[in-house]
C-alpha cells in the first residue's frame, strides 16, 4: 500500500512537471535576442529548462532542483522574456512541503531572485516608459501573491500530512494496546476456566488409578469417570466459547460469565477431586453487579484450583464469605495435606485475578500461612436501587451443611 502511494505520488509529480515545462515554454515564446542585439542559440532555453526539471525530478534533495531553477531564471536578464518562473514555483512548493520550517522560509526568501528577474523581463518586454512604476508594482504584487499561495498551500498540506501520520500512529498504538488487552483477557479466562477444569481432571484420573490399583470394582469407579467426563465437556465448551470470541469481533458471549451463585458447583467438583471443602457465610446477602459477581466466582475458583494443585492429599479448604452493606469479603484458606503434588500451573492465575479484582473496584491479598495458604478478596457491594440489572443473591447461598 505504501509502495503504491509512493508510485502514485511520483507519477503525479512527473505529470505536474510536464505541464509546468509546457507553460514555461509558452511564457518564453521563443525569445533569444539579448538587449545588445545578439541572438542566443534557440536550443539553449529549452535545454536549460529541461535540465532544471530533470534535476528536480531525479534528485532526492529537492534544494538542488530549486537552485537549478534559480540559476535558470537568470537567463531572463539576457533575453526579454520570462524563463522558468513556473518551475521555480513548483520547486518552492516541493521544498516547503518536504522540508523543515527553517528550510521552507529560506526557500521563500530565495524566491526574491526569480520574482525580481521576472519583473525586469516583463518591464523590458513591454518596452514602455509611461506607467513603469505601476507596471512594476503590479508584476511584483502578482508574483509575490502566487509565491505566498504556493508557500501556504504546501505548509497546509505538510501539517495535514503530519497530523494524519500522528493520528495513524496513535490509532496503531491504541489497536496494539487493545489487542494486548484482549490477549491478556483470553489468557486469564483460559487459566480461570480451562486450566482449573484440567487440573480437576488430572487429579481425578490420579484418584481413579489409585482406586484401580487397589482392585476396586467398576461400580465404585464409574461415578468418578462420569464426573471426569462432565468436567472435560465443560472445558471443551469453554474452549469453544473462547475460540468463538477469537473468530468473531462480536462480544455476545460475554453475557455467559459465571456468577457468584455458581460457587456451589465449584465446591462440589473440588470435593469430587478429593478436597475437603467447607463453606461458611455470614451477613445478609446483597445485590451484586454482574462483573463483581463474576470476580467473586473467580476468587473461589482460583483458591480451589491452587489448593488442588499444591495442597497435597488430605488438603482441607475453608471458604468464608462475609456480607456487609458495602462490601463482600471472601477468604479461601487451604490447610495443606501430607503429600505434595507437582504444580501444573503456569503461574499467571493470581496475577490475572488481581487485575480482574482491581478492575471491579476491589482489593486482593494472598500469602502463605503456618499451615497452608490464604487468599482474601474484598469486593464492593452497591445498593439495590443503583443496580436494576444486578444479580440478586437470596436464599440460594450455599451453607456449610450443604457443601461440607
Amino acid at each position: 500500500m505504501v509502495a503504491g502511494m509512493l508510485k502514485r505520488r511520483h507519477v503525479l509529480r512527473v505529470v505536474a512537471a510536464l505541464l509546468a515545462f509546457v507553460f514555461d515554454l509558452f511564457l518564453w515564446q521563443g525569445a533569444v535576442t539579448t538587449p545588445g542585439g545578439m541572438e542566443m542559440p534557440m536550443w539553449l532555453i529549452p535545454a536549460a529548462l529541461a535540465g532544471a526539471y530533470a534535476v528536480l525530478l531525479t534528485q532526492r534533495r529537492i534544494w538542488l532542483g530549486f537552485t537549478a531553477f534559480l540559476l535558470v531564471s537568470l537567463l531572463g536578464l539576457a533575453i526579454s522574456s520570462i524563463v522558468g518562473i513556473v518551475g521555480s514555483y513548483m520547486a518552492l512548493f516541493l521544498m516547503v512541503r518536504h522540508s523543515s520550517t527553517k528550510v521552507a522560509n529560506t526557500a521563500l526568501a530565495g524566491m526574491i531572485l526569480p520574482i525580481s528577474v521576472a519583473t525586469y523581463s516583463s518591464v523590458t518586454y513591454e518596452g514602455q516608459s509611461e506607467g513603469l512604476l505601476v507596471l512594476m508594482s503590479w508584476n511584483i504584487g502578482f508574483y509575490a501573491a502566487v509565491t505566498l499561495l504556493c508557500y501556504f498551500a504546501a505548509r497546509t498540506l505538510r501539517r495535514t500530512e503530519n497530523r494524519l501520520t500522528t493520528e495513524r500512529s496513535w490509532a496503531e498504538a491504541a489497536l496494539e494496546e487493545a489487542r494486548a488487552g484482549e490477549r491478556l483477557r483470553i489468557s486469564r479466562d483460559l487459566h480461570d476456566s480451562v486450566a482449573h477444569s484440567m487440573t480437576a481432571v488430572v487429579l481425578q484420573v490420579a484418584g481413579v488409578r489409585a482406586i484401580l490399583q487397589k482392585g476396586a470394582e467398576f461400580e465404585k469407579v464409574d461415578p468418578v469417570l462420569a464426573d471426569i467426563q462432565v468436567t472435560a465437556e465443560q472445558s471443551m465448551r469453554e474452549l469453544h466459547r473462547l475460540l468463538g470470541m477469537l473468530r468473531s469481533e462480536e462480544e455476545s458471549q460475554i453475557g455467559q460469565s459465571h456468577t457468584f451463585e455458581e460457587i456451589a458447583s465449584l465446591i462440589s467438583s473440588a470435593q469430587d477431586s478429593g478436597l475437603d471443602v467447607v463453606l461458611t457465610s455470614n451477613g445478609e446477602a446483597q445485590m451484586l453487579d454482574p462483573s463483581i459477581s463474576h470476580a467473586g466466582y473467580r476468587v473461589v475458583q482460583e483458591g480451589l484450583a491452587n489448593a488442588m494443585k499444591h495442597g497435597g492429599e488430605g488438603c482441607r479448604v475453608e471458604i468464608s464469605t462475609r456480607w456487609t452493606a458495602t462490601q463482600l469479603a471472601i477468604s479461601v484458606t487451604s490447610i495443606s495435606g501430607v503429600g505434595k503434588r507437582p504444580a501444573v500451573s503456569g503461574g499467571f492465575g493470581l496475577l490475572g485475578l488481581r487485575e480482574r479484582i482491581g478492575v471491579a473496584g476491589g482489593s486482593l491479598s494472598h500469602g502463605p500461612t503456618p499451615g497452608g495458604y490464604l487468599l482474601k478478596a474484598s469486593l464492593p457491594v452497591d445498593a439495590p436501587e443503583e443496580l436494576p440489572g444486578a444479580v440478586q443473591r437470596g436464599t440460594n447461598t450455599p451453607t456449610a451443611k450443604e457443601v461440607s
